[in-house]
């Protein structure tokens, strides 16, 4: 009990100097900047730059992916159990790919929709 008793304290003191520092956040008459550089300024430069992120760490891990299937196949030595799990990592491996990159693809189709509007 005493450990939930000093637990309490902590999130009430917690609080309180949340509380306390939230007018100041509030109030404060500064003008916000955008912290990406200016160089991105709408919604569709935003989606762009997160997928250029997921892409740059997805693809490297496909690839090893595809690799490791591979290896699957070479150490099944014709055992239809091994066969079809290498084959199921290979299918999933392409699948994940193939989303990745038609995600780009998805983006132009939806940005150009929304712009001719």
């Amino acid at each position: 009990m005493m450990i939930f008793d000093t637990m309490r304290k902590r999130v009430a003191l917690l609080g309180l100097l949340l509380l306390s520092a939230l007018p100041q956040t509030i109030f404060a008459q500064k003008k916000l900047e955008n912290p990406l550089d200016g160089s991105i300024s709408d919604i569709p430069d935003l989606l762009i730059a997160i997928l250029n992120v997921i892409l740059i760490i997805a693809m490297p891990i496909i690839v090893l992916y595809i690799i490791y299937a591979g290896f699957k196949y070479a150490v099944a030595r014709g055992n239809p159990e091994q066969l079809q799990e290498a084959t199921r990592s290979l299918t999933f491996a392409v699948i994940g790919g193939v989303i990745i990159v038609g995600s780009f693809a998805i983006l132009a189709i939806v940005s150009n929709l929304v712009a001719a509007f």
